[in-house]
């Protein structure tokens, strides 16, 4: 059996196992990102072209014919369903479900029309709202996704040096931002994380800004955030350079940044508090008098989606753990001067380890 395929098993098994702790019989999965965490398979994200029922000694994926050829090659037979249609996977899941009493759905992806159909056609069973069963699963990555989204990381790190030969004034922000699509492309990925940023002058100042034909010109700053999607698995990266000679404002500010960043991934380590670690950041802008310029939390969780957790924020619980992957990311945002921000893909193995390898030594584009 390939490495995937046993994980994909195991990762069943545990759902399975936090079913029988609720007394749930089944388990309605409609998440896009967690079906394809639990089988292997993905559509698109916006579209529902599979669904996933999870049971107490099997499960079943059901899709539509256009997927038959590739469910056939990653899910045994006995645990598939072909619908006619997309309309009619709920129909499919319907029957499922109608042989157990007591049934699961994702609290936090379920609609409510969906809940509907289930109410009316299952009403005298009882539905269990389960919170987040699947992504703290996720949370923790294995040996198998460390290794794809380091790739990830390393696809963004070329296509960061190769943006940087090109970068000149009078080049556009969209014209930048598709020579790097176009870049990533070439090296591999099979999307985007997001869609790319790039923000020149003040508008670096807006942490999610968004892009325009406005021409960079010298003696302004240049923010590149951007992130590559590798076999289902994102990386996210940030570099902030200077296009002409830095000014002193723009040198002190950014090595801010870094220092706080190099503090941050230092004191990062299992067993850490996330809480403590933001604290830390911000008690550190604090000290330079800047705490009121850093507008975001430290950092985020980063695997099939680019937002995942933990989250590392003001309000976070919890501590890190081997397996965590996640940016590490602090910025100062000046409205009429500009942003900074420096972003690293960081991993908890016992220690925090830096998987984006870029330079964060000042750049000047002369």
């Amino acid at each position: 059996m390939l490495y995937y395929d046993f994980m994909v098993e195991k990762r069943i098994k545990k759902i399975q196992e936090e079913l029988r702790k609720k007394n749930c019989d089944a388990f309605l999965v409609t998440n896009p990102s967690n079906i394809f965490y639990l089988s292997g398979l993905k559509g698109a994200a916006e579209e529902r072209e599979f669904l996933m029922i999870i049971l107490k000694d099997g499960f079943r994926v059901i899709t539509t014919r256009i997927y038959q050829a590739e469910i056939k090659k990653k899910i045994p037979q006995k645990n598939f369903i072909i619908a006619k249609e997309r309309g009619s996977l709920f129909e499919e899941a319907l029957k499922v479900l109608r042989k157990h009493q007591r049934i699961g759905f994702e609290k936090e992806d379920l609609k409510y029309d969906e809940y509907e159909n289930l109410k009316e056609n299952l009403g005298e069973r009882r539905f269990l709202p389960l919170f987040r069963i699947t992504e703290d699963l996720r949370r923790n990555k294995d040996r198998e996704e460390i290794k794809i989204i380091k790739k990830a990381a390393e696809i963004t790190d070329k296509t960061f040096y190769s943006i940087l030969k090109i970068i000149k004034p009078g080049l556009t922000e969209k014209f930048i931002q598709r020579k790097l699509i176009e870049t990533m492309e070439d090296l591999g990925v099979e999307g985007l994380s997001f869609e790319p940023i790039i923000a020149s002058g003040k508008g670096s100042a807006e942490p999610h800004y968004s892009l325009s034909n406005r021409k960079i010109t010298n003696n302004e700053i240049l923010l590149i955030d951007m992130g590559a999607k590798y076999k289902g698995y994102c990386s996210d990266f940030t570099r902030t350079i200077f296009i002409g000679k830095a000014p002193e404002r723009f040198r002190r500010l950014y090595n801010i940044v870094l220092g706080t960043q190099e503090m941050a991934i230092k004191k990062c380590r299992g067993g850490y508090s996330i809480k403590k670690l933001y604290q830390e950041a911000a008690e550190n802008f604090r000290k330079y008098k800047e705490d009121k310029y850093f507008l975001h939390g430290l950092g985020h969780g980063v695997g099939i989606e680019i937002q995942e957790s933990p989250n590392i924020a003001e309000n976070s619980e919890g501590r890190f753990e081997n397996g965590m992957v996640f940016t590490i990311e602090p910025g100062l945002y000046h409205k009429n001067f500009g942003g900074i921000r420096i972003e690293d893909l960081c991993l908890i193995n016992e220690g925090c380890q830096v998987l984006s390898k870029a330079t964060k030594e000042l750049i000047e584009i002369k």
